[in-house]
């Protein structure tokens, strides 16, 4: 009995031995199956992390391409320039085609890239209402794309809303008689007969009985697009942003501020310009450019060729009376500047004079019989034969442009060109990790 008893306590003893080992090993391998699935995870962790630096990366070294390369778009080509990072795409978004996308292996980043705006064609480009008593000559216009057959699509004047001229338009075209709109332009094509007005009549763009646009007298060079955005086309910065293009370095611009009562902007930048290159000038107030200021710069530009302008007045009334011609670009932009007859005081008599009845017509034309407005609630009024030979641009928002006695336009490329307003491609805020 004692054996059996011994026995019995040894089996026992075994059973529970037994039993607490296999415990043990469960415990064990459920440790080890925790600390495999911890070290798989970090693992995973850290290779998703070498995904989404190798993706950055793409976006960092696409971007670089870009800019350094002054693209207009993303290109197609940016995994070849890219081919050490061995990534998986690297190109626009195939839904949109400003969104840089990066994908290597399981990892897709996207990052909005803000391109500046292509200019809209155009000798002049107006979000003013422009009109003219008289008649208007454009020679030559901007030449615009070829069509199918070989022809310029040539664009003379774009508006957003309105343009009316009492005595008509005549677009002499781009052909082999006519002045070249740049030095290397194919002139053995004129523009397409679609693109090129001539009328001795009231023309333009305005509405009709109904409350419709109607173009009047004008083929498809005279149109009229909702979109015009002068300033952030040529700048890249929004209207808002006005002081940010002003004070960007790069444009250098020479900046003056006019005050009350002041209105002879020339004598402020005349003795400023860097003689035989292109001068960009900021006027923040109103400006007059009478006859003696006309001679001046044409005094300037004659004796050290080169010496092209870009005239930029903000803010105030403009106003040009006399004949001749200055080698540059006009931009007139207001923002957040009201119209008020007031504004011209200060201007030579000369001058106010010529805001006189003969706008009334066509004034009452575009705003309607019962209309308030008067030539002196213009905010632009230019008088006599006289013309920048590099273009003209308005963003003052429904404001008018007056034209007394006549209207001449002439477009050049060279001169527009020669005025360094490039703004490079740059990252959109809040499309990435710059919150």
């Amino acid at each position: 009995m004692a054996v059996m008893k011994q026995a019995q306590q040894g089996a026992v003893t075994l059973l529970i031995t037994t039993l607490l080992l296999v415990l043990a090993l469960v415990v064990a391998l459920g440790s080890y199956r925790s600390l495999f699935f911890q070290i798989k995870r970090a693992q995973n962790e850290v290779q998703a992390r070498q995904q989404h630096w190798r993706a950055e990366g793409g976006l960092e070294c696409g971007y670089s391409h870009i800019v350094n390369n002054k693209n207009s778009s993303i290109p197609n080509n940016l995994n070849t320039l890219c081919v050490d990072l061995e990534l998986t795409y690297l190109s626009a978004d195939p839904t949109n085609a400003s969104t840089l996308m990066s994908q290597y292996q399981m990892t897709t980043l996207k990052k909005n890239i803000l391109f500046q705006r292509g200019r809209s064609p155009g000798a002049i480009r107006s979000t003013s209402d422009l009109i003219v008593f008289g008649s208007t000559l454009i020679s030559p216009p901007d030449p615009g794309p070829k069509n199918s057959d070989g022809k310029y699509e040539c664009a003379a004047i774009a508006v957003a809303k309105y343009v009316i001229a009492t005595a008509g338009v005549t677009n002499n075209g781009v052909g082999s008689a006519i002045q070249k709109p740049s030095a290397v332009f194919d002139n053995s094509a004129d523009c397409a007969p679609t693109h090129k007005t001539n009328s001795s009549s009231q023309s333009g763009i305005w509405k009709n009985s109904s409350g419709l646009y109607e173009a009047v007298n004008v083929k498809n060079d005279i149109y009229r697009d909702e979109t015009l955005n002068p300033f952030k086309d040529l700048f890249g910065y929004e209207r808002g942003e006005w002081e940010k293009a002003r004070d960007d370095t790069e444009f250098k611009f020479l900046s003056y501020t006019m005050t009350s009562g002041d209105v002879d902007c020339v004598s402020k930048f005349k003795g400023a310009l860097v003689l035989g290159q292109p001068n960009q000038v900021w006027i923040d107030g109103s400006c007059q450019l009478n006859q003696a200021s006309i001679d001046t710069m044409s005094t300037i530009q004659n004796a050290h060729p080169g010496t092209y302008l870009f005239l930029l007045v903000h803010n105030g009334v403009l106003g040009i009376r006399g004949s001749g011609s200055i080698q540059g670009v006009l931009f007139h932009f207001n923002s957040g500047f009201a119209a008020d007859t007031a504004n011209w005081n200060g201007f030579d008599t000369e001058l106010i004079a010529d805001l006189n009845a003969n706008f009334d017509a066509p004034i009452k034309t575009l705003y309607g019989s019962a209309t308030t407005l008067t030539p002196k609630h213009a905010t632009y009024l230019q008088s006599g034969s006289f013309q920048f030979t590099g273009g003209m641009a308005f963003d003052t928002q429904g404001q008018i442009a007056l034209f007394y006695n006549s209207l001449r336009l002439q477009y050049n490329s060279d001169i527009e060109n020669s005025f360094s307003f490039s703004v490079p491609p740059r990252w959109q805020k809040g499309s990435w990790n710059d919150l």
